[in-house]
């Protein structure tokens, strides 16, 4: 199948659910966290009944898909368990796209970001997506033959660049290597023999330092149907378990140089980090370089506003740069929430690194729970309410009192069709 793991009837029958007083959703989830905060929007709206249930509660394989039954009409679930037939009936809204690997693989991006940059040359992507290269190793004992498609690697100088190599398809940070010789990047494409397809990008360096350590922003993304982005306006830092090397001495100390959320809270749960050293938000930026005392409170304020309204742009445009291309399709009655990872360097250039499905809301930590809590809930009113209304369980001008933090910003809309 051309598209991600799952397929999508095309000629399945539609036809219209039962009318109900009381609409039925599933909520589907592994992490607790994220599930406990879903349910807890789910109880401020009386018209739906919701079922809970995580791979725990079923005796077949985690990845299995679920059959849902006829009257569901909202399905918030792990993607493995989408019951695609379902879905495509029309009859039923879910969590996820079928067709994503178009944003969420690292080469797929990369692809898709280089054919949209040359294209747009004074757009955000051009000047937003670090040098990238595709690199297809079909085994470690032919990396030679490969980097023959990269000579910008394979005839630099030992110690002369510094190139960040990672997998296609894996998260948590696994198998990434940072290197400044080809001997180094060997050894990692050999560790890591199963992985054929990888991404070499060039190295930001200087970054921008937040009390000595690196830092990425996670930034959150909502689609919904076919297709409109929203950007979340409060901005996750996450920063390096370790003081950065600003000498590049130690290129195998992938805690000074890895920002990647899963390595802070094995670092939190290890006691060698805070959870308020690691995780941070962007709004709460120019006080925390304040203290650093490297600028004012009010200057950062200023540049800290100037990187909300760049994220925006890259994400909103690299979503225009996907729409476009048959990996990355949608559906009108799918919605799905993503993490963008960006960079900030030394000059506050903002740069993307990737974008990832299903991202984990665990690693956001209890401080800054609400921001998740907010999130959720603006969702399901995004996404939800306009249900209760069509069915007339809710009244168009009708207003639930706020919860958590935070608000959906639109930065694209367009209207892709079918290509099948």
């Amino acid at each position: 199948m051309w598209w991600d793991e799952r397929s999508c009837s095309t000629n399945a029958r539609k036809s219209p659910p039962p009318s109900l007083e009381t609409l039925k959703a599933v909520v589907d989830l592994d992490c607790d966290y994220t599930r406990e905060l879903v349910l807890a929007s789910f109880s401020r709206r009386p018209e739906w009944k919701v079922a809970s249930r995580s791979f725990s509660d079923f005796e077949h394989s985690f990845d299995e898909q679920i059959p849902c039954a006829r009257d569901d009409r909202f399905l918030w679930s792990e993607y493995e368990r989408i019951d695609w037939s379902a879905v495509d009936e029309g009859n039923i809204w879910a969590s996820c796209y079928c067709i994503r690997k178009g944003l969420i693989r690292k080469a797929h991006l990369a692809h898709n970001m280089k054919k949209w940059a040359a294209k747009r040359p004074n757009g955000w992507i051009a000047k937003s997506v670090p040098e990238s290269y595709i690199m297809d190793v079909d085994d470690p004992e032919y990396l030679e033959e490969a980097l023959c498609e990269i000579p910008e690697v394979r005839d630099m100088k030992e110690g002369s660049e510094i190139w960040i190599a990672k997998p296609s398809i894996t998260n948590q940070g696994l198998s990434i290597c940072v290197f400044d010789r080809v001997s180094t990047l060997a050894k990692a494409v050999e560790a890591a023999e199963d992985m054929r397809e990888w991404v070499v990008q060039r190295y930001i360096h200087p970054p921008l330092l937040l009390h000595d350590r690196k830092f990425h922003l996670r930034a959150y993304a909502l689609c919904v149907g076919s297709l409109t982005v929203y950007v979340f306006s409060e901005v996750l830092v996450l920063s390096a378990g370790s003081k950065y090397d600003s000498k590049l001495g130690d290129l195998e100390n992938l805690g000074s140089h890895l920002t990647n959320t899963c390595r802070q809270t094995e670092a939190e749960e290890n006691s060698t980090s805070d959870e308020k050293d690691v995780v941070h938000l962007l709004s709460e930026l120019p006080k925390e370089l304040a203290r650093d005392g490297h600028i004012s409170e009010g200057e950062a304020a200023g540049k800290v506003e100037n990187l909300s309204k760049a994220i925006n742009e890259i994400i909103g445009e690299c979503f225009e740069a996907v729409s476009g291309e048959l990996t990355f399709f949608t559906l009108p009655n799918c919605f799905e929430l993503f993490g963008f990872d960006l960079m900030v360097d030394a000059d506050w250039k903002c740069w993307l690194l990737e974008a990832n499905a299903e991202p984990d809301f665990r690693q956001t930590g209890s401080r800054l729970k609400p921001i998740i809590q907010g999130l959720v809930e603006r969702t399901l009113d995004i996404v939800l309410d306009p249900i209760s209304v069509k069915e007339g369980l809710l009244k168009g001008n009708e207003k639930r009192a706020s919860i958590g933090r935070g608000e959906w910003q639109k930065v694209f809309q367009t209207q892709q069709r079918r290509p099948f």
